[in-house]
């Protein structure tokens, strides 16, 4: 017996659209030829980062806070749809894991914007030292420990959908792969090449998200198994 679609379930979707939103509304007000600053970025490149268009800046670092603070919501919102899948077709702990690693992921993602967004207020007066620790703090919230947290949301939601058949399969095991991928992704904290996998487990990651979310919003993934362990509140 079918019921009304979930509305909710669509937030996951929502989730990567707004954070790429993030990444390509801010790039129309970018300066132009403007250096990418990283934490292994020299004090020379992260002063001409700063310096190259301040008003530019400013304007790139306020939408891609609000942008990517308003991807954070989506995803907090879709934490509970994954963490009744995870309930309904696995166990209560592993749902509880899913709950507790996807609004760390999404509590990190938060704080990410939000102090993108205190740079941006800053960034014409700053001294270098300041602008430092917060480019340093934007990346050690919302880059690797963000998508490792993930990783781990992947991992036991995947795990879930292999044995119980919920999802379809290819999801499954993609998700198990690209949990791995997110959850080296936190070496690059000690190791600047493990930087690449950090775009593996977030934009791969943002496929698994968009599958999952169109999934449960249709309903497939109660049809594809019987329901198992409930999750009780």
């Amino acid at each position: 017996m079918s019921g009304p679609r979930p509305a909710g379930a669509l937030t996951g979707a929502l989730y990567p659209a707004l954070f790429v939103a993030s990444l390509v509304v801010p790039a129309v007000s970018a300066p132009s030829g403007q250096p990418l600053a990283t934490p292994y970025s020299d004090d020379d490149t992260v002063r001409r980062f700063l310096a190259a268009d301040p008003d530019a800046l400013h304007r790139s670092l306020q939408f891609s806070g609000l942008l990517q603070l308003l991807s954070a919501i989506a995803l907090l919102a879709f934490v509970p749809q994954l963490t009744a899948f995870t309930g309904r077709f696995g166990t209560e702990a592993r749902a509880g894991l899913v709950r507790a690693a996807g609004t760390a992921s999404a509590v990190l993602l938060a704080l990410s914007a939000s102090i993108s967004w205190v740079l941006s207020m800053v960034n014409r007066t700053a001294e270098l030292p300041l602008a430092r620790a917060l480019l340093d703090l934007t990346f050690i919230t919302g880059a690797a420990p963000a998508v490792g947290t993930l990783g781990l949301v992947l991992w036991q939601v995947s795990r879930t959908a292999l044995n119980s058949r919920a999802l379809p399969t290819w999801v499954a095991w993609s998700g198990l792969v690209l949990a791995v991928a997110s959850l080296l992704s936190l070496v690059s904290l000690v190791a600047e090449p493990a930087t690449l996998l950090i775009p593996v487990g977030r934009y791969l990651g943002f496929v698994w998200f968009v599958a999952v979310s169109v999934t449960l919003w249709r309903g497939d993934g109660a049809a594809r198994s019987a329901p198992g362990t409930s999750l009780t509140a």
